[in-house]
């Protein structure tokens, strides 16, 4: 009997081997086996936590989209800034039937008028002023640059209201006649000798005298004052 169990456990070298290999291969498999479930449980571990942070972002995305974009709030300060805008002055011209005094309109008022624009407006006042007001609408003629054409359009949207400046004749210095577009330095050294003489009565005294002209006497009559 003892015979029999040592023949059944005896092993030749090649069994030996045989053995040995197969509980190596064995021992490999099984190291192998546990090495790769570690890296498919940590795989798996990985995706589950990929896939979380993959809805939360989904979830940060859809959260978004329900904010309200913020409008920037404009102050009063910056509405005014914004708002306020350089305006120009408006200066419509005058209808057809409307009309302004020669006498009294200012240059914006006159620049108004169709055909008048800011340097000629400026030259008709300098030249009222000079004559003290004008005493006919014809003595815009007398202004620089009138023309018959240039008279014709803007005479419908003049009138004549305010009186004109008088010239007192016995009294006002030579030097001011010498500044009225009417009269020349050879009258006012008349006017100043006539006066030397006495008073002068009226406008005969100068139409007598040399240095006037009818046409001197015609223009000068409107403005002359004898007291």
């Amino acid at each position: 009997m003892w015979k029999w169990k040592k023949d059944f456990f005896y092993f030749s070298k090649g069994d030996r081997i045989a053995i040995i290999l197969l509980l190596n291969l064995i021992v490999v498999s099984g190291g192998i086996f546990i090495y790769m479930n570690k890296f498919t449980s940590t795989d798996s571990v990985y995706q589950d936590q990929n896939e979380e942070i993959q809805k939360d972002f989904v979830q940060f995305e859809n959260d978004m989209e329900q904010i309200a974009p913020i409008e920037e709030e404009v102050s009063e300060e910056n509405k005014l800034s914004t708002s306020a805008k350089p305006t120009k002055i408006n200066k419509q011209k005058l209808e057809s039937g409307q009309t302004t005094d020669i006498n009294s309109a200012s240059v914006n008022t006159l620049t108004r008028i169709p055909g008048i624009g800011s340097t000629f407006s400026e030259r008709i006042i300098e030249y009222r002023n000079s004559l003290g007001g004008f005493t006919s609408l014809e003595q815009l003629y007398e202004v620089k640059g009138v023309t018959i054409n240039k008279f014709s359009k803007i005479l419908p949207y003049l009138v004549m209201q305010k009186k004109h400046k008088l010239i007192r004749i016995n009294k006002i210095p030579a030097e001011q006649l010498l500044s009225h577009p009417y009269f020349e330095e050879k009258q006012v050294q008349a006017i100043v000798e006539l006066r030397k003489l006495g008073k002068i009565n009226d406008i005969s005294n100068l139409s007598d005298n040399e240095n006037f002209s009818s046409r001197d006497i015609e223009r000068l009559s409107a403005y002359l004052s004898f007291d």
